[in-house]
């Protein structure tokens, strides 16, 4: 049995239909980016599963250390548009 010939979709209700998915698609894009703010700008290995990495946060920027056993701050960097402008 056809199910479209006894229940017809009205002309237009898919695209319309799309265009909400598309829309909030979207949003949802634009909401998951902005939360990304956190980011690892670069790592160095020192061995024995030690490491330094420059970690940023919105725009300020931090130097850390760690081991396997913890996370240490090192120095908080000059936000990221001051660093920009010592250049």
């Amino acid at each position: 049995m056809d199910i479209s010939a006894t229940n017809p979709i009205p002309a237009g209700a898919l695209e319309r239909a799309m265009q909400i998915c598309h829309t909030k698609l979207a949003e949802l894009w634009r909401v998951q980016r902005k939360r990304k703010s956190l980011l690892v700008k670069e790592t160095a290995g020192l061995g024995e599963r030690r490491f330094v990495a420059v970690v940023q946060f919105e725009r300020q920027r931090f130097l850390i250390g760690g081991s396997p056993g913890s996370i240490t701050l090192l120095a908080r960097l000059p936000d990221e548009e001051s660093a920009g402008e010592e250049r």
